[in-house]
């Protein structure tokens, strides 16, 4: 099925421009949820300037967060002190907080959730890999936890090194796995 647009002038164009790369839907409680360029049918090099991750976690203990890491090799993961820097504003509850980190890894959600009915972690990130400086990313996140309370967090951060990212890696803060069923999935936007 193609996606269609409208123009103000009431034109209609193919907007299929997402290139759908790898889904990873678990099949037992795991961690961690990765695409590195070096994993088969996983394209994360310099084909695409920016890629859309869009996931549905739900954790196997309370009080997580996902937490994220990437590499420049498509191999290794770096986990350097202050490389990862970030900004958010989150809401929840009817009040609304802001902030920023530097860091060895980058956060998600500011609200923790976990395994009870209902409670998960649902988001969607583009990652800006080009060349016009360090990768950035930009993120919009609903998570539901055990009082069936929602927060949103919309997040923006940038890699402190001026390289193309060729691998990322999802895992819940702690000894903890996500439950199956989790799902991310990767997508290259073509220019």
């Amino acid at each position: 099925m193609a996606l269609i647009k409208t123009t103000a002038q009431g034109l209609t164009a193919n907007a299929t421009n997402l290139v759908h790369i790898k889904t990873i839907t678990l099949t037992s409680n795991t961690t961690p949820i990765q695409f590195l360029n070096s994993d088969a049918d996983v394209t994360f090099d310099t084909t695409y300037d920016t890629y859309k991750f869009i996931g549905n976690v739900r954790y196997e203990s309370d009080g997580r967060r996902t937490y994220m890491r990437i590499s420049e090799d498509g191999i290794n993961l770096d986990s350097t002190t202050n490389n990862y820097q970030a900004d958010d504003v989150a809401s929840s509850g009817g009040s609304v907080s802001g902030g920023d980190i530097t860091s060895t890894i980058w956060y998600m959600e500011d609200n923790l959730s976990g395994n009870a009915t209902g409670e998960n972690m649902a988001f969607e990130m583009t990652l800006l890999n080009n060349d016009l400086g360090s990768p950035r990313f930009i993120s919009i996140i609903n998570s539901i936890n055990v009082s069936n309370s929602s927060a949103l967090t919309i997040r923006s951060g940038r890699y402190q090194q001026n390289v193309r990212v060729k691998g990322i890696r999802f895992f819940p803060n702690g000894s903890t796995n996500y439950q199956t069923g989790s799902t991310i999935s990767m997508y290259g936007v073509k220019s």
